[in-house]
């Protein structure tokens, strides 16, 4: 046997097997990526129906797993010790269907997983302007255990003051049911409301989601059919962002429940106050 030959052969044949393999991931990992070509055509579609963008598309869609998630469940005296400014003087005031804590103007409601914080004095006067209202909600959010990591998810202002809001990152991804927001106005913060469900882990292998293109494709047609009346009357679509979240759309406040959250593709459009959800795996509106 010419081993030398046969060494020369053995090398060129992996040499070939990297580069098939090669060709292989690169094509495999180009499969949940839009083109160039692919955004522009989805741009102009829905910039020719009267959506248009302020912002940039995400071009992955990767197989993603749906993410387990625990019950509504707190430690109602750390939230007592995490909210008011005197905990000490905290009266409860149970109603049947809710839990209600007070101490001079500040409230703390507990109903349904839900908590609301209300202050109508204030934390603290401040010169309002969107810089001030997220320092002093990131001021709230220090040391307060798991919400301290929330990430600044969105801020905006209207008659009422800026709504400073923060959501749980996990893996990378955003919980958008996760959240805690802020009211500020020039006497601080005046509200507060939160939820949390504990992220326990991805649930089996990573799932196919529809594409950017074809989740935009269904909220363009939405869109059109839920707002044309006639041209007087029809509102131009401004989305200031689109991008992929986890969302639960159900809660338990049993202890030991365990619930899912999915992925999203969550639109945000100039004039509404929540998002448009689009459930990715099934292309189907979940919160509009």
């Amino acid at each position: 046997m010419d081993w030398n030959r046969a060494k020369t052969l053995m090398i060129v044949s992996l040499l070939l097997l990297d580069a098939v393999l090669g060709v292989l991931n690169f094509q495999e990992r180009n499969k949940y990526y839009m083109s160039s070509r692919q955004i522009s055509t989805i741009t102009d579609l829905l910039d020719s129906n009267d959506i248009r963008l302020k912002t940039a598309m995400p071009r992955s869609y990767r197989p993603m797993s749906q993410l387990s998630m625990s019950a509504y469940t707190y430690d109602e005296a750390g939230l007592i010790n995490m909210f008011f400014t005197d905990p000490g003087n905290v009266q409860p005031e149970d109603e049947l269907d809710k839990k209600i804590y007070v101490s001079g103007d500040q409230t703390l409601t507990l109903q349904n997983g839900y908590i609301t914080f209300d202050c109508p004095s204030g934390t603290g006067g401040i010169e309002l302007s969107e810089a001030a209202a997220v320092k002093a909600a990131r001021g709230f959010l220090a040391g307060k255990d798991v919400i301290s990591a929330f990430v600044l998810d969105s801020e905006y202002v209207d008659s009422e003051g800026w709504w400073i809001r923060f959501c749980q990152k996990y893996n990378g991804n955003i919980i958008y049911t996760n959240f805690i927001e802020f009211l500020i106005t020039e006497k601080g913060i005046i509200q507060i409301d939160c939820i949390y469900s504990k992220p326990i882990g991805y649930i089996g292998q990573p799932v196919e989601i529809c594409s950017v293109d074809e989740a935009m494709l269904h909220f363009m047609q939405y869109y059109k059919d839920a707002y044309y009346k006639d041209a007087n009357s029809y509102r131009a679509a401004v989305i200031t962002k689109i991008d992929l979240v986890y969302y639960q759309k159900e809660g338990s406040t049993r202890s030991g429940d365990t619930l899912t959250a999915g992925p999203h593709y969550r639109i945000e459009v100039e004039g509404f106050d929540r998002p448009f959800l689009i459930d990715a795996y099934l292309n189907r509106f979940e919160q509009v």
